[in-house]
């Protein structure tokens, strides 16, 4: 768009009007919703849902896309989570230009899976963006302390420093670091600031045309991508107890490289409880977690609606069997409904060879013993209550002040 074509957008207040129209088009996938009753509190998370969604576009969108002065923030968080992401994950996101250099560098920390990916274009393009760099934790060289650097550019750099290199491609618009978590009170996060080689201060003014092209990307991320996610999402409400884990190329694209997500939906009564059970393969990290309809993850720090690989305690056969449930079922394997009947889920196998498929059955809640082997680990409600806590403390740890 020519620049007087944005400069006339913002005097006559199209760009307003289009960006409301476009979060009120958002809104009608929620309250237009066939499978949802209208006064469930399936329902009333939409309009969380709502602003949260609001919330990431605008942190992607608007507030971070500053190639020439790019620092990182969280592009996914407890106050607003989307694409049902990881409650193991620390999500960090910046925007570069595919023509600049970039260096980050700072302290690796101690996280059980590290990973920084270069997306062309903007990340706020989904789906219509592709992963064009990637350096995973088992390529990354730190020195004894933990210190790091990582050049990002289009060129190797002339020094010795070229392990810890990501070349761009022309279109790189933006960076994105992963942190998966395994044991989350002992592990400590990365601490990375990120810089654009040669950048001159203070930075001049703000040009109008420039916010122009900001918001014209926020509209685009609650049009296209919120219409995306919510196509994707009704493919496994379809076919409620079930997860179908794919193959990592067939999200290779844009997604977590290497990782096998396992995507599906839960349907159950408050009087009802759905038995998973799965041998799950041997990769560095694996876990389940569960989510709101609209793909937010459910609140992992107060509640146990999530276990990884190094939390979940698998039973003498190597069966990973899972109660999930709005009732404590007493055993350690639980997580917990938050009083949802319909839920989405989410397994994710990383590095794994093969990619087994778990079952799921609906049982009464009453019956739920019959079907786990006898020397299942129980938890008592009170022991619930000190691993919650401990779990609380431990996501304020890792996310911060």
């Amino acid at each position: 768009m020519k620049m007087e074509n944005k400069l006339e957008r913002l005097r006559n207040g199209d760009i307003f009007e289009d960006l409301i129209h476009a979060w009120k088009r958002l809104g009608r996938l929620v309250y237009n919703d066939k499978a949802t009753n209208p006064e469930s509190l399936e329902r009333a998370t939409g309009l969380l849902y709502m602003t949260r969604y609001l919330t990431a576009g605008a942190t992607l969108a608007m507030e971070l896309n500053d190639p020439e002065y790019p620092y990182f923030d969280r592009w996914a968080d407890r106050s607003y989570s989307w694409g049902i992401d990881s409650p193991d994950g620390l999500y960090s996101f910046a925007c570069i230009r595919g023509d600049s250099t970039y260096r980050i560098f700072g302290n690796r920390g101690t996280a059980h899976q590290f990973d920084i990916e270069i997306h062309s274009p903007h990340f706020a393009n989904a789906p219509n963006y592709v992963r064009t760099g990637n350096l995973g934790f088992v390529d990354i060289q730190t020195e004894p302390d933990g210190s790091v650097e990582i050049i990002l550019s289009p060129e190797p750099p002339p020094d010795d420093n070229k392990h810890n290199w990501i070349q761009l491609a022309p279109d790189a618009e933006s960076v994105c670091v992963r942190q998966f978590f395994y044991d989350w009170e002992n592990e400590q996060k990365a601490e990375l600031s990120i810089e654009k080689v040669d950048a001159q201060y203070p930075p001049p003014p703000e040009k109008p045309e420039v916010i122009v092209d900001k918001a014209e990307l926020l509209i685009k991320w609650l049009d296209e991508a919120g219409t995306f996610w919510d196509e994707v999402i009704r493919i496994f409400m379809k076919e409620p107890n079930t997860v179908t884990f794919l193959n990592p190329k067939e999200s290779d694209w844009g997604g977590h490289g290497g990782l096998s997500y396992g995507m599906g939906s839960i349907e159950i009564g408050q009087n009802e409880a759905a038995l998973l059970e799965v041998t799950p393969p041997d990769c560095h990290f694996w876990g389940f977690q569960l989510g709101s309809i609209y793909w937010e993850s459910m609140d992992w720090w107060r509640r146990q609606s999530s276990l990884n690989g190094f939390q979940a305690k698998c039973d003498s056969d190597g069966v990973f069997r899972c109660i999930i449930s709005t009732r404590d079922p007493g055993v350690h394997n639980w997580l917990d409904t938050a009083g949802y009947s319909q839920l989405t889920i989410m397994g994710r196998w990383l590095h794994a060879r093969d990619f087994p498929q778990p079952t799921i059955k609906v049982l009464p809640f009453e019956e739920i013993d019959r079907h786990l082997p006898e020397n299942t680990e129980r938890v008592s409600l009170n022991e619930r209550s000190e691993i919650i806590r401990r779990r609380n403390l431990a996501v304020q740890k890792i996310l911060g002040l």
